[in-house]
């Protein structure tokens, strides 16, 4: 193989790769983007209260334009019990008070019913183990690791764009 067949396989191989990542990136921004448009808000599940349904770690799908009025015993619903803090659990009843919940591991009630001051909407799908893998994002080793992959990202493009003004 002659140099300059070395040079057009490591730039083949330079070229696949970036597309293909570059691709994916674009790809699921869109696609977050539209979620996000369509009302659909993205949560980690970090307790074990849903069970196998939601287990931890997976990523829930909440869609924050489904009514208040809408939501049914049987339903999963997102809700703030805190400024800071989100709870995903089954509507087991609904009063005059508001939604009453719980987690399907637990064995009593959410103690406060879900009102619609602070009902964030139903859950509609969930994946699992994306949630533990995005929220490692959040962490220092994370952010060090997104970083890197963004450098390498960025580097072998410029790699690429020399490798094919020599040739």
């Amino acid at each position: 193989m002659t140099k300059q067949q070395a040079v057009k396989a490591v730039s083949s191989v330079f070229n696949l790769i970036y597309r293909v990542i570059s691709t994916a990136v674009v790809t699921l921004a869109v696609l977050l983007g539209i979620l996000y448009l369509c009302g659909i808000r993205l949560y980690h599940v970090k307790s074990g209260s849903m069970g196998e349904l939601l287990p931890v770690g997976c990523m829930c799908f909440v869609n924050t334009k489904t009514p208040y009025d809408s939501i049914r015993t049987g339903d999963v619903i997102s809700f703030r019990v805190s400024e800071d803090m989100r709870v995903t659990h089954r509507a087991v009843r609904i009063t005059e008070d508001g939604i009453v919940t719980r987690g399907d591991e637990n064995d009593t009630e959410d103690p406060d019913p879900v009102t619609q001051e602070n009902y964030i909407g139903k859950t509609v799908f969930a994946l699992p183990y994306v949630g533990r893998m995005l929220g490692g994002l959040h962490t220092l080793p994370g952010k060090i690791m997104l970083a890197a992959a963004v450098v390498v990202l960025l580097l072998s493009g410029i790699v690429y764009r020399r490798i094919n003004e020599e040739s």
